[in-house]
């Protein structure tokens, strides 16, 4: 049968970001990916960008990409508050939609809060961040639900950049919805996947999602112009595998963030990488 549903990816810009660097390179937080995909009558959209602008912008493409259509959902991946800060502006737009992720995610979401909106709002000061936020409702236990007719899934992994992680799977359109399981060319944040046993538990999800054989695959954070598609989960994985090997023969942290970026050094967010090569070290026992 041939599937009359649609998805389009809505990639939010780089932001700038309050990190105090003098380097420009650590100014910026990454592209942002936002899928949105639609029925001949409603549709749902996966993940939301993190301050006021940037959602507006969502809210505003999200009417010209499906006008007419009713928002039934918004799912969110994971819980890093860049994919789900901008839900309560996407709400005002859309008052009917539910905001919704697996139990799992919702239970870190819950765990992590209040402090996680201190952390964002510091990065983006100046109330960039909406005030009226809620934790997304839990969907049922199976991850399950459906838009005209065609099924949805979201399914838990064991880890990606940080612990309580999913993707949605849409098996009509052999679509998987990644969230940060996959990055695009973006430096892959692993502060919060800081031992050899995280980053092997993540390895296994982006295997839990190559055994599904999708056709598309949009990562959590890409360039704009970069093509959603299988060669992804290759791509995260060698990036994972290249962190362990130049973390072997480093010598502090400095000397790995030198050696990622000449292996990478096309990807955004520095900032990320810095943070991500302080806290491996770190998590080694090791000072710089």
């Amino acid at each position: 049968m041939i599937s009359n549903l649609q998805v389009d990816v809505y990639v939010a810009p780089a932001a700038p970001i309050a990190t105090g660097h003098l380097d420009p390179s650590k100014r910026w937080f990454s592209p942002t990916s936002c899928t949105l995909i639609q029925g001949p009558t409603s549709a749902v959209l996966v993940d939301t960008p993190p301050t006021i602008e940037l959602s507006e912008g969502l809210a505003a493409w999200i009417k010209k990409t499906a006008p007419g259509k009713k928002l039934l959902y918004i799912y969110t991946t994971h819980l890093h508050g860049d994919h789900f800060l901008g839900n309560p502006i996407l709400l005002r737009h859309f008052p009917e939609a539910k905001c919704v992720a697996t139990v799992s995610v919702v239970d870190g979401i819950r765990k992590q809060w209040p402090g996680s909106l201190a952390f964002w709002d510091k990065l983006f000061p100046n109330k960039q961040i909406a005030g009226d936020q809620h934790i997304p409702n839990a969907l049922p236990a199976d991850g399950k639900f459906d838009i005209d007719g065609h099924l949805l899934q979201g399914i838990d992994v064991p880890h990606s950049d940080t612990d309580a992680s999913s993707f949605l799977h849409v098996p009509d359109l052999k679509l998987v919805v990644c969230g940060d399981i996959v990055y695009g060319d973006c430096y892959q944040f692993l502060g919060e996947a800081n031992t050899p046993e995280k980053r092997q538990m993540w390895l296994q999800s982006l295997f839990q999602i190559a055994a599904l054989d999708p056709h598309i695959v949009v990562p959590g954070h890409k360039r704009a112009s970069q093509i959603d598609g299988s060669y992804l989960i290759e791509a995260t994985r060698a990036y994972l595998l290249a962190f362990e090997e130049e973390l072997e023969k480093a010598g502090d942290s400095e000397k790995l963030e030198e050696a990622m970026i000449r292996r990478y050094p096309q990807r955004w967010n520095r900032f990320l990488l810095e943070q991500s090569c302080q806290r491996t070290w770190s998590a080694l026992g090791l000072e710089d």
